[in-house]
């Protein structure tokens, strides 16, 4: 005779309902309580501590505003020593031309498009942008001399 409880286990429903022993959670009572936590994080700054915020975020902003100009002015006058490096040249205007699209088919190298465009709105005194086909243009030459 074989014994079949050891087979199949016997699942009536009520395995949650008996009581175990074994390891338990323990509550400790002590330490910071929530009260007193959000009392500090909710305490105001100090009217000293106010005035270094302020005045950190004031030279933060001084120092961010006079590497922004120095960067401006370093970048004008290399751009600056590389136009007055070059001769010029005459330039006619073909239908379609913009000082955008001369300035870029130039290709001068350490110089950028935008600066050619304002060295050669500069230079031949223009008005507006607008140019009209036929008119002669002062650019700089692409090669030194």
């Amino acid at each position: 005779m074989t014994r079949t409880s050891y087979a199949t286990p016997a699942f009536d429903g009520t395995a949650a309902l008996k009581p175990r022993s074994g390891a338990r959670l323990v509550l400790i009572e002590g330490g910071r309580s929530a009260a007193t936590e959000r009392a500090e994080m909710a305490r105001p700054l100090s009217v000293w501590q106010s005035m270094a915020f302020l005045a950190l975020g004031a030279l933060l902003l001084f120092a961010l505003c006079a590497a922004s100009v120095l960067t401006d002015e370093l970048a004008s006058a290399a751009s600056e020593g590389v136009l007055s490096g070059l001769g010029e040249q005459e330039f006619v205007v073909h239908d379609g031309d913009s000082l955008w699209s001369i300035a870029s088919s130039l290709d001068l190298t350490g110089v950028s498009t935008e600066d050619v465009a304002s060295w050669i709105f500069e230079r031949n005194a223009l008005s507006d942008s607008m140019l009209l086909t036929g008119q002669t243009l002062v650019v700089p030459a692409t090669t030194i001399g």
